[in-house]
């Protein structure tokens, strides 16, 4: 049984996410100690909770310490998933986005399946709903992972009640494609979204102000997309995503709404993230920087590739924990960060057999 300090590093609910998908995928037992111990509610909260029920559902493990507030925790993977439709509700404001990213791996490299899940679609500390459909999921297409989601209801903190639906297709092809050096912008996207309650003059001003933003870099001009949705709890967001020349990598930017918080500062929030990335010329922005990381490790060992380095534009602690736990459960990876943390650096995966 592989033992995990749930401590380490970034010391949150990723590593446990990390251990959950690599568990159901090699068919490995686990057992990780001091879940969450550093956060003011440690163990496992309920979006933690749904992930560890949802893994033992697809694949049905026998569970210990799987309850609210719980430090330690056993899984063992009994079987491999089936290919069906599975619904789970996080029954809060817990990101869909990270369940989703939890289960994509064990039914890709599995039968593929369908699935149905509730909670939050565009909350904070999370990937939205968009970053997934316009940024995540058409890279990791590339690696020849293929899934298609589908948004029936946004879920805004503090009520959730989002919907997405999602389809995963078997991962039989593993491809790595040669990309360029550095990240340079082709076409420019601006979402500009808010919830139905809410009046429409605030996805004219996120737009906007994003858009003037983008232009005092004499980039290409945006193209807008407006957007409002359904949802329990009102919200707004403006998300930036971008193609590179090369028409392989993608990066995205957003910003969440609230009370108080101008719709002008919301949109150019984003884009002052967009530039700031473009400075460090990386060739991914520091979420994908380390949400690459497993599916690319994947293609590496079924490609029998003996190396992969990338530019990330932000060394995280996410990524750091991400590059130490896939090792622990293939031995056969090797995973060096090369950098300080905060600052842009490589990320190179070796296949050491």
């Amino acid at each position: 049984m592989i033992l995990i300090d749930g401590s380490y590093g970034e010391g949150g609910g990723q590593i446990l996410r990390t251990c959950l998908s690599l568990s159901v995928v090699l068919g490995k037992p686990f057992k990780i100690f001091k879940i969450r111990a550093g956060r003011p509610k440690p163990g496992l909260q309920p979006q933690h909770l749904a992930c560890v029920k949802a893994c033992a559902e697809i694949s049905k493990a026998e569970l210990e310490g799987a309850e609210l507030n719980s430090k330690e925790l056993i899984f063992i993977p009994k079987e491999k998933p089936t290919n069906k439709t599975y619904f789970f509700d996080i029954k809060t404001a817990g990101s869909t986005s990270l369940l989703f990213q939890t289960l994509l791996y064990p039914l890709a490299l599995s039968e593929g399946g369908e699935l149905i899940l509730k909670g939050g679609t565009h909350v904070p500390f999370s990937p939205s709903f968009h970053y997934l459909k316009y940024v995540f999921l058409p890279i990791v297409n590339f690696l020849g992972l293929k899934a298609e989601i589908y948004l029936e209801k946004a879920g805004f903190y503090p009520k959730g009640g989002g919907k997405i639906r999602a389809k995963i297709f078997p991962w039989k092809e593993f491809k790595l494609p040669n990309i360029s050096k550095k990240f340079d912008p082709d076409e420019i996207f601006i979402i500009s979204l808010i919830s139905e309650d809410l009046p429409s003059h605030i996805l004219e001003r996120q737009a906007i102000s994003a858009k003037k933003k983008l232009l005092t870099a004499q980039l290409k001009s945006p193209k807008e997309i407006f957007e409002k949705v359904k949802s329990d709890s009102p919200g707004t967001m403006l998300f930036i995503y971008s193609i590179d020349k090369d028409k392989i990598k993608r990066v995205g930017f957003f910003e969440l709404g609230k009370k108080g918080y101008p719709a002008e500062k919301v949109g150019e929030n984003s884009a002052i993230q967009f530039l700031e990335f473009l400075k460090t010329e990386a060739q991914f922005e520091e979420h994908l920087g380390d949400q690459i990381l497993l599916p690319l490790t994947f293609a590496i060992i079924k490609n029998r590739e003996k190396i992969f380095i990338y530019k990330t534009s932000k060394i995280t602690k996410h990524l750091l924990t991400q590059a130490w736990v896939i090792p622990q459960f293939m031995k056969e990876i090797n995973i060096e960060v090369l950098g300080k943390e905060g600052n842009p650096g490589e990320v190179k995966i070796s296949l050491l057999n």
